[in-house]
């Protein structure tokens, strides 16, 4: 059982790693270029956000610990966007190194959808900006003497992200792990591809990813869980580590320990969007975990969570706590409660938007769910990257259906919406109109069956008005709640009889 998350949030955690900057520009495509075969982007807007150890950092920071960074930039407008960004994270940025012998790492990704399909947006480009090699002896100074006085802030864990890109040679390893052991400090590291581990002999844990474990352990281990343990406990004993955490995406986490009791944790992910950054939240939440004293299996459990969270998300970002919060209820419960208040939709459709995410909605009573309201709330989710349902109040059902109306309280019926894997989020409204609600969301696509015309559809002006569409779905003949309450009340079959009767 995870714990309560109150219990996270207000520790000091001391980040060592690569930093990077991660642009994203976002589009649509219309059209092929008539000067090679490739899609033209028309591109909606920009944004640059923290990469690498950075986004442990922003992750950190959104769930409420303080960071001390460690790292190295570049002198040039890269770095000083990454500088800035950590900076308006409220991060300790006084042991990041400004070079000017180095280049700033920058990924590019563009990303784009087809405008008239209405289709999510994918990953169709990423540019790499990098100069790979070892610090020199000024650069080396420099980050062991920031390393030095990091260690003065008291951190209660020290996490070391490395995408070896330079930073992390064995000098500075051996400074932060020493440093850290000397004060009983755990380590935990998001190891590097090469399997070239030594540096971080005697760190507390590691967690490698499948393909990682299996190159740095020599064992292809695949799904079998025997070879997974083997792989675990050669990486323990060749590192001298307490803890293995091997990321098996699909099927979840293996915890490794030296103690002999190891653990599988599968994981619950609804639906796959992007996988980036899903490493970096693991190591946020197994430190956060660790730092707050959670025991491992805990730390373990909300790793996973978190990324399964991170990976339904589209490019790196961070996981809100209420989404931590929401998850672990679920799972607490065993089905997911998915209901949002009207001001947390507001934030989180702001947030999604302004990722590039395009927001769905749609709504109805939902009373009685059927195989009309299944058909339109799937083909709904298609239009976008997340669907929200908004639907009518208790009190509005019984003014629009009447005084015996609604038969579920809408507790239920956002209960079983959020059953389904194609809703991403419900909202309650008051009205007996959603207009006041799409006022304030704004969606992207707003979604209604096509019994509906076009002009009948309440809040179209206001989506239209701020740059969305509406779209009208056929739904199958004859389904309905009003048809289906008959039917019960005639005591009429809905489906042929089967052959026991």
């Amino acid at each position: 059982m995870i714990p309560e998350l109150e219990t996270l949030g207000d520790v000091r955690i001391l980040v060592a790693g690569d930093l990077m900057l991660d642009e994203y520009f976002y589009g649509d495509v219309e059209r092929v270029s008539p000067e090679a075969p490739v899609p033209v982007v028309k591109e909606k807007h920009h944004e640059k956000r923290v990469g690498g150890a950075g986004s442990v950092v922003t992750n950190l920071r959104a769930l409420g610990a303080d960071v001390v960074v460690v790292g190295l930039v570049g002198d040039d407008d890269s770095g000083r966007d990454v500088l800035a960004a950590l900076e308006s994270a409220d991060a300790n940025v006084d042991g990041v190194v400004v070079s000017c012998s180095a280049r700033t790492i920058r990924k590019t990704r563009v990303l784009a959808g087809v405008q008239h399909a209405g289709r999510a947006q994918q990953q169709i480009l990423r540019l790499d900006r990098e100069q790979i090699r070892p610090l020199d002896e000024t650069e080396q100074a420099a980050v062991l003497g920031a390393i030095e006085t990091a260690f003065d802030t008291d951190p209660a864990a020290v996490l070391i992200s490395d995408y070896e890109k330079g930073l992390l040679g064995q000098e500075v390893l051996r400074s932060l792990i020493e440093r850290a052991r000397s004060r009983s400090i755990p380590v935990l590291v998001d190891p590097g591809r090469s399997g070239n581990w030594s540096g971080y002999r005697g760190a507390h844990l590691i967690c490698p990813n499948r393909f990682e474990a299996s190159g740095a352990s020599g064992i292809d281990f695949d799904e079998a869980v025997e070879k997974q343990l083997e792989a675990g406990e050669l990486l323990l004993d060749r590192f001298d580590l307490d803890h293995c955490i091997l990321t098996l995406d699909r099927d979840g986490i293996t915890r490794v320990s030296r103690q002999g009791d190891h653990r599988r944790h599968p994981t619950r992910v609804r639906a796959v969007t992007d996988v980036a950054g899903a490493g970096d939240m693991v190591l946020t939440l197994l430190g956060l975990a660790v730092a707050a004293g959670w025991d491992i299996d805990e730390a373990c459990q909300l790793a996973n969570l978190g990324a399964g969270i991170e990976v339904q998300k589209t490019g790196v970002q961070s996981v809100e706590l209420w989404e931590l919060q929401a998850a672990r209820d679920s799972l607490e419960r065993g089905s997911p409660d998915l209901t949002r208040t009207r001001e947390e939709m507001i934030q989180i459709v702001s947030t999604l938007k302004a990722d590039g995410q395009v927001v769905v909605f749609t709504n109805g009573c939902f009373d009685l769910l059927h195989a009309g309201h299944l058909q339109l709330i799937e083909t709904a989710r298609a239009f976008g990257d997340t669907l929200v349902v908004g639907i009518n109040s208790d009190a509005s059902v019984s003014r629009l259906k009447g005084p015996e109306r609604p038969f579920l309280p809408a507790t239920e019926r956002a209960r079983l919406l959020g059953a389904l894997a194609c809703v991403d989020h419900v909202v309650v409204f008051d009205q007996d109109t959603p207009e006041a609600i799409l006022s304030e969301l704004l969606p992207d696509v707003l979604v209604k069956g096509a019994d509906y015309k076009i002009d009948e559809v309440v809040g179209r002006e206001v989506v239209e008005a701020a740059g969305g569409r509406v779209e009208l779905v056929t739904l199958k003949p004859g389904a309905s709640t009003t048809g289906l309450i008959e039917r019960i009340r005639r005591g009429a079959r809905t489906c042929p009889p089967t052959p026991d009767g």
